[in-house]
């Protein structure tokens, strides 16, 4: 057995995580796409031979620690004919774990001496994929008109690129220049993996990196094990709801969560969520399991937030019963998986492991307000299509913060970014005329979720399609927690002219107009704790920044305060709190 020394173990351990980080540094400096570029709608990493996940520092959380799946579908598949410098493709839900269909993932496997040590992904969200709109998949009435479905196959060969395959794929899709360049940018980052990690292992050697690697997972799984069993055992439920599967309008979608905690290990039941539906918030296994690992991450503390891996996942235990909306059949939709589906089992995970540490409680998060505009650029003469996150809020409060401010989706976790308005407006012929935060759209608290977000763009090409297949939060509320207000509704309409022209049910696509003013207002965050015990200080100063009213202050969090001076009335405050 090959005995490893401390200074070894941690300098191969933070080794694989820098070259994950330098993995998406690859990307922001060559890729075009800006959901990648700028987005960082990415999940990339580093697994052993086995396909056990050993440096995954940070990812949209659907795709976490899925992509062992798209490397085992790779491995049974192409067993036997797995060379250096293959790359293999894929964006199957139902054969190959992916997410949905516009998540495109590249798989390669790293040799040593001809012996594969290390596998690497790298996948993002494209902006097409052939499908019923471009750059979309929310119309489909079947999964073969979501989009091209893409099984594991090779792009690249013994390092040559495989232009039949390519063709095939970039000839089902409207931006295939655009494409091209993705392709060759998301294989190079996977190079990049593969150069880094040859040089480790020419300096240690393939037996001691291995033995680190063992070394990292027990020490992950211990560590997490520890974190575990200082929860208090028992049994916790939460559901949360979206408003719609997108098919069967107004119709409610609910997954149901029972946490139990047992000693050092945690299981999830999702068996009570509703059946598979017609619409497309249906999720295969793979993406019920990474979002709920993801977010049950964030309850074990910042120390472990960088080193999660396989041994992170050993004292976890998910279950989804097939047939469901957390574990669909093939042949189910699955375009709204992350957004939809997928936040709600981030929402009944964060209930239930509140309920269970409540030291710990988080609100859920703002109702995705995601945009999708497609149409014709004049200044390119081209198709764009325009995917905005912008208008999304934040994030729910955290048990002694308020909630973090202006992140994208909370079905992201605060990975994907935002974009800047200025950059949209040179991608998109969208401008951007406001973008800021609106007073009293907030879940109240002790601590407040984040404010909701008012944004106003004009449409300056020519008509074009509104498609807000992601969007959810205009019926159903994200849940406070500890007496927390629960998050506000969303809401969006069309300026046209002098007609107002409200937008009441989002999964039902639009048609704009050249000229046309598109109006997003969200809710934001949801609340923890008690309202009526915020630091009036704090309460003030909400005031004063424009995030509270004085009729909020005075009603919710039972403040007085002059409107004048914006100086708190002490002794009214306290006679509303019930402590004159």
């Amino acid at each position: 057995m090959v005995q490893t020394d401390p200074i070894t173990i941690a300098t191969t351990w933070h080794a694989l995580q820098r070259i994950c980080r330098e993995m998406r540094q690859h990307i922001e400096r060559t890729a075009t796409n800006v959901l990648a570029c700028t987005l960082h709608d990415l999940a990339y990493g580093i697994w052993n031979a086995k396909a056990e996940a050993i440096a995954i520092p940070e990812g949209f959380p659907c795709r976490l620690v899925s992509s062992s799946y798209q490397i085992k579908a790779v491995q049974k598949q192409f067993e036997g004919r797995i060379f250096p410098g293959d790359v293999f493709l894929t964006n199957d839900p139902f054969e190959a774990g992916a997410v949905h269909l516009p998540d495109w993932v590249f798989v390669r496997p790293i040799f040593y001496e001809d012996e594969i040590v290390f596998w690497t992904c790298m996948g993002t969200h494209v902006p097409d994929n052939g499908g019923a709109l471009p750059g979309a998949y929310y119309l489909a009435f079947d999964s073969i008109a979501e989009g091209l479905h893409i099984p594991p196959v090779k792009v690249m060969e013994r390092g040559e690129l495989q232009e039949d395959v390519l063709n095939i794929i970039l000839s089902n899709n409207r931006l295939p220049d655009m494409m091209r360049r993705e392709i060759r940018s998301l294989i190079g980052s996977t190079t990049l993996t593969e150069q880094r990690t040859t040089d480790l292992l020419k300096r240690y050697g393939k037996e001691t990196v291995n033995a680190c690697m063992d070394e990292m997972i027990n020490r992950t799984e211990k560590a997490v094990r520890e974190k575990i069993a200082q929860w208090p055992d028992g049994t916790y439920s939460a559901e949360a709801q979206t408003d719609d599967d997108g098919a069967q309008i107004g119709v409610p979608v609910t997954v149901r969560c029972t946490l139990t905690i047992i000693g050092d290990e945690a299981t999830f039941d999702f068996s009570a969520s509703d059946e598979q539906v017609k619409g497309y918030a249906n999720m295969g296994y793979s993406v019920t399991q990474s979002m709920a690992v993801a977010t049950a991450f964030m309850f074990l503390g910042s120390d472990l937030a960088a080193y999660h891996n396989e041994g992170s996942l050993r004292p976890f235990h998910i279950v989804a019963k097939e047939g469901t909306v957390v574990n669909c059949r093939p042949g189910a939709l699955v375009a709204a998986a992350p957004s939809l589906g997928g936040a709600k089992v981030i929402e009944c995970v964060m209930a239930t492991l509140s309920k269970a540490i409540p030291e710990h409680a988080l609100g859920s998060y703002a109702g995705p307000l995601e945009l999708m505009f497609i149409g014709p650029d004049l200044r390119t003469g081209q198709l764009y299509v325009d995917i905005s996150f912008c208008p999304d809020a934040g994030a729910g409060a955290t048990y002694g913060y308020d909630g973090y401010q202006c992140f994208a989706c909370g079905a992201s976790l605060g990975v994907v970014a935002k974009s800047d308005a200025e950059e949209e407006m040179v991608r998109f012929p969208w401008r951007v005329t406001r973008y800021e935060f609106m007073a009293d759209s907030h879940g109240a608290g002790k601590w407040r979720g984040a404010p909701g977000v008012h944004w106003e763009a004009v449409n300056e090409a020519i008509d074009c399609t509104s498609n807000m297949g992601p969007c959810d939060g205009w019926h159903t509320q994200g849940q406070g927690q500890l007496g927390g207000y629960p998050s506000p509704l969303n809401k969006a309409n069309i300026r046209r002219g002098d007609e107002q022209i409200e937008i009441k049910e989002p999964h039902i696509s639009m048609q704009l107009k050249a000229g046309d003013i598109f109006v997003a207002k969200s809710g934001g965050g949801a609340g923890v704790g008690h309202p009526e015990e915020r630091d009036p200080e704090a309460v003030r100063m909400d005031i004063k920044n424009g995030l509270v009213s004085i009729e909020m202050a005075r009603n919710v969090y039972k403040v007085s305060v002059d409107p004048e001076t914006l100086e708190i009335y002490e002794s009214a405050t306290q006679k509303m709190r019930g402590k004159a």
